[in-house]
């Protein structure tokens, strides 16, 4: 099968190879999967820069959705030809963690070895892999949805979606009136957004440094947007100033260490300060102490809190009803081939997401 390697960390150590094979036989919990898009995100291009210290060689890619092309004999969760989205989630199912809801911090299911190329045995990234034609997965990683919902879209509710609404859903549990600054206006900043304005937030601002994306924001239902245009731009007092003083919540979506430190001072006291975005991961934050004193509350997210086998469902159902959008979401298609493109695109912010068709 085609898929894709890295061999190192940079995008020039990324190659596309015809000669892929899955690295076990199918166990009776797994079910093998036929990708039928992947989703290209920021957590994809941190990885081939090395920010997330993954072994190599492996197999990039993590927000994706297909078929179920084959399952193993103890498999009760799907079947042959369900419409799945992949999660990252390898969860068992069965522990005291599970049982509680709590898949997301659930020990089963670390990184693996998910295909082979030839005798050289290659990582999954994010205990998946899915920057190739097939992967085998747990089946508590494959959620099915309604074939209705198309599968390029679909795949960004594994990850981008996931991620910005489980943080508005999961943990900072937004409420009717409320209000939100969400700093970084990209694939998952307009899914923060569009979760925030479904909650019933009352204000909505976006901050980004690219003006593009301001179009995009407010049909998310951003109600303010402030363009960051420049060093010497003063978020914290303009924030302060268009919410009266500060927000119920503020959400870091970029993955900067200084930005989250800069989201204490524009949130009220009582408010959440959501830590969305992922920097590297040896990084510190560092805040005086009365800055969170007031009740303050910094919430660690990781993935949304999301609960897939529950979400990722209710988030196609919204789809369907038309109250959550996803088709606009994906900006461009593309084969395998156009990892590089994306990632431009990603780098130059020009877009939410580029959606890869590993088998066309």
């Amino acid at each position: 099968m085609q898929g894709l390697i890295q061999e190192g960390d940079g995008e020039e150590y990324v190659r596309l190879s015809d000669d892929l094979e899955h690295a076990a036989p199918l166990e009776p919990r797994q079910v093998r999967v036929e990708v039928m898009a992947a989703g290209v995100c920021g957590s994809d291009l941190s990885c081939i820069h090395g920010k997330y210290y993954m072994p190599t060689p492996l197999v990039p890619g993590h927000e994706a959705a297909g078929v179920v092309a084959e399952v193993g004999d103890a498999v009760t969760y799907c079947q042959v030809g369900d419409h799945v989205v992949l999660s990252t989630f390898g969860n068992c199912g069965h522990c005291a963690t599970c049982e509680d809801g709590e898949p997301g911090n659930c020990g089963f299911g670390g990184l693996r070895y998910t295909h082979t190329e030839g005798e050289q045995a290659l990582w999954g990234f994010a205990n998946l892999g899915a920057f190739a034609q097939e992967t085998i997965v747990h089946e508590n990683q494959a959620v099915p949805i309604p074939k209705e919902v198309p599968l390029p879209s679909a795949a960004l509710i594994g990850c981008g979606v996931m991620t910005g609404a489980g943080a508005v859903f999961n943990r900072a549990r937004v409420g009717i009136g409320d209000s939100c600054v969400v700093i970084g206006a990209g694939g998952v900043g307009l899914n923060v957004i569009q979760a925030a304005s479904l909650a019933g937030a009352s204000q909505v601002i976006a901050v980004d440094r690219a003006a593009s994306k301001e179009r995009m924001a407010l049909e998310f239902g951003a109600t303010d947007f402030l363009l960051a245009d420049g060093d010497d731009f003063d978020s914290v007092a303009a924030v302060q100033q268009l919410s009266g003083g500060g927000v119920d919540h503020s959400f870091e979506v970029v993955g900067s260490t200084k930005l989250l430190a800069d989201c204490l001072p524009m949130t009220k006291a009582g408010g959440n300060i959501c830590a969305v975005g992922v920097p590297d991961l040896t990084a510190t934050v560092t805040y005086p102490f009365q800055a969170l004193h007031q009740n303050k509350s910094l919430l660690g997210i990781r993935a949304g809190g999301g609960k897939p086998r529950r979400d990722f469902r209710l988030i196609a159902d919204l789809y369907l009803k038309g109250r959550f959008k996803l088709d606009e979401l994906v900006s461009h298609t593309a084969g395998l081939d156009g990892l590089q493109g994306a990632f431009e695109a990603l780098k130059a912010g020009a877009e939410a997401r580029t959606v890869l068709l590993p088998n066309g």
